[in-house]
């Protein structure tokens, strides 16, 4: 009999195994129709501090983020992608960050279903369906974009904690129950200390193990007290820190202005409505547009075959898993309703809590809760039997999935017109000043102030440091109507350019006039260089005349910055 048992849970596990990465290679088909027509070529117009700190830094300095202690791993997914570059040689290029970013987009996916199938064991059905609306909820405007690669990474680490601590729940020894402990309080670590936002969903979680099928809670009474060392210690450092910043630390300066609890409630249910109406994830039409409803209507598809293979007979229970009895929706309705809830807090602290930017992609795993238990809940009270019910409930999942796919896309298709507007502004560049002899103030002129490709001064200026790598450089721009960009902060007086102090620190502080290069960006003559300095930047008192652009221009340009901006080799000439 005891043998009997033992093949039994062998098959049980290995038949685990197979659904889980039968479910790995489905969501990896999703990813990759959401992520390779428009994300896999794209780049960072923007926050290219985090490129620009790779290629300052030591190749293991720089996987901690020295600026603040308490998010010493938020460059963890930065660097990873820059070191891949340096070691297949193709140093500079954003492919290699595009790849991670859509890796963590899949484990995020895999996570979610893992997860929810120990909660669920004989329902993978359900997890999967999970897991896939994870993977396409496009409420937050951030999707698909490279920029914020941290807030893929927090959210990575803490499923992968969460995964390991119910693992450890469910470990057949004490020791094998430990190491997991350990692992999970390791990803918790690197979680909360690469952003916060996340701190209730970390502190309750052990409590929503109380759901699981394994009602072992001694064992989750001790596991848990390791599991709340992890953010009790964060808790106590940042309340440290605040106490003794003063008021100065960047996350003050972003804090909300109206506290009126009626404002906070009603940004709070503002988030928690955009996470749940996947209608609204699908924005306004582009120009890609049929090629966005082609391959959503593909992602939808790919969903529905790929839940196939998970529909099988068990040795113990009915031949459909779509039997889960009406009180199992409802908890886990519940369940998932309270994780959306808690995704929202530390976001609600933020000026910016309506800005549906970068403030959903938290909230992903609890909305597919509470969508995939919505889904089954209209199914259960449909007299349609079991099976037609199981059919309503893929079939409304991949309405879901469809909507988020077009919004995925859509999202994408717009990160990418961004990054192409900025690219070929940036190519401009290049061709009138392929390189630099030694230092430079490079101005760009004639930016259309309705289609700016940088946004403040700051990312020009960042710019130009990554594509002319080991000299000193700063740039700012003006519009087309000779007024200044938002960041402008370098002042033309005599013969000196000098900054004037304000928003972010040029390389360049006080450099002689006679390093200006001036570039037209709406330049119809093939290098784009302007014959003198424009009288809007430069003050009737400096000395113009010092303006010598070829003394200062080097032709041989940048290997990395051909591979940054993806250009020919002909490209100079």
């Amino acid at each position: 009999m005891t043998r009997l048992v033992e093949l039994d849970e062998t098959a049980e596990r290995l038949s685990s195994y197979r659904s889980g990465a039968a479910v790995a290679a489905i969501y990896g088909i999703l990813v990759l129709l959401l992520w390779a027509p428009f994300t896999a070529l794209s780049g960072l117009p923007s926050e290219t501090v985090f490129p620009l700190l790779s290629e300052t830094s030591g190749p293991f300095e720089g996987f901690l983020y020295r600026f603040d202690p308490l998010r010493i791993h938020t460059n963890t997914f930065y660097q990873l992608p820059y070191v891949i570059g340096e070691a297949f040689g193709i140093g500079g290029s954003y492919v290699p960050y595009q790849v991670v970013h859509a890796l963590l987009w899949w484990a995020r996916g895999l996570l979610a279903f893992l997860v929810v199938r120990k909660f669920l064991p004989r329902a993978e059905i359900v997890a999967y369906a999970v897991g896939a609306l994870v993977i396409v909820n496009a409420a937050d405007g951030a999707l698909q974009w490279i920029g914020q690669l941290n807030q893929f990474g927090f959210i990575f680490w803490m499923m992968l904690s969460c995964y390991l601590f119910a693992s450890g729940l469910e470990a057949d020894t004490f020791a094998v129950a430990a190491l997991l402990t350990v692992g999970a309080c390791a990803a918790e670590y690197m979680s909360l200390w690469s952003y916060e936002s996340q701190l209730l969903l970390l502190t309750v979680f052990p409590i929503v193990l109380l759901l699981h099928p394994l009602r072992r809670w001694r064992r989750l009474a001790v596991m848990a007290i390791a599991w709340y060392a992890v953010p009790a210690t964060y808790i106590w450092l940042t309340v440290l820190r605040y106490s003794q910043a003063g008021g100065y630390t960047y996350q003050e300066s972003v804090l909300r202005k109206d506290w009126r609890l009626t404002a906070i409630l009603g940004d709070w249910w503002f988030n928690v409505s955009a996470s749940l109406r996947f209608w609204d994830w699908i924005r306004s039409a582009t120009a890609s547009a049929n090629l966005i409803f082609a391959l959503s209507c593909l992602a939808a598809i790919v969903f529905l075959a790929g839940s196939l293979t998970l529909i099988r007979p068990r040795r113990d229970e009915p031949a459909d898993p779509f039997s889960l009895s009406p009180r199992t929706w409802w908890v886990t309705f519940a369940t998932g309703f309270m994780l959306l809830i808690l995704s929202f807090p530390v976001y609600l602290l933020l000026d910016s809590a309506r800005g549906l930017w970068r403030t959903q992609l938290l909230s992903a795993a609890g909305a597919a809760v509470v969508l995939s238990a919505a889904i089954g809940l209209v199914a259960q009270f449909l007299p349609i039997g079991n099976r037609g019910r199981g059919v309503v409930f893929l079939v409304l999942a991949a309405a879901v999935v469809m909507c988020g796919s077009i919004g995925a896309l859509q999202l994408g298709a717009v990160h990418r017109s961004q990054w192409d507007r900025h690219r070929i502004t940036m190519a401009r560049v290049l061709r009138a000043v392929p390189n630099l002899k030694h230092e430079a103030v490079v101005i760009l002129t004639n930016v259309p102030k309705d289609d700016d490709p940088f946004g403040h001064d700051m990312w020009f200026d960042v710019a130009l440091r990554l594509v002319y790598p080991g000299v000193p450089v700063a740039g700012v721009y003006f519009y087309s109507d000779g007024t200044k960009a938002p960041g402008d902060n370098l002042v033309a007086a005599d013969d000196r350019w000098k900054w004037d102090g304000t928003a972010y620190p040029p390389l360049l502080r006080d450099t002689s006039l006679a390093n200006t290069i001036v570039v037209d960006d709406a330049a119809s003559r093939s290098n784009g260089l302007e014959p003198a300095i424009p009288s809007y930047a430069c003050s009737d008192h400096c000395a113009s005349d010092l303006y010598n652009p070829a003394a200062i221009i080097s032709r041989q340009i940048s290997p990395r910055t051909m591979r940054r901006y993806r250009l020919s080799a002909a490209f100079p000439n």
